[in-house]
């Protein structure tokens, strides 16, 4: 037990100093690389062409909805004919 005390004291005393002068450093360098692999990704997924069946989906909704009031008034008009 008490090797294991002298080797957490050795630690602190030689250990201290190097935080200090290193810690800093070294957070300033984590922080930028998150930083830097947020903005890749970002960039990545704007950038990422869609597939066509992406494409195809987002286009069906519009394609309904310029079509739906065509396809109401053809139908209005056929039932005033079949009358």
């Amino acid at each position: 037990m008490e090797r294991v005390e002298r080797g957490l004291e050795m630690l602190e005393e030689y250990g201290a100093p190097l935080l200090e002068r290193y810690g800093r450093r070294a957070l300033i360098v984590g922080v930028a690389v998150v930083a830097v692999a947020g903005v890749a990704i970002v960039v990545a997924r704007r950038s990422r062409r869609r597939t066509l069946k992406d494409r195809l989906q987002g286009a069906v909704p519009e394609v309904r909805s310029r079509l739906e009031k065509p396809i109401s008034t053809i139908r209005s008009a056929a039932d005033r004919i079949s009358r």
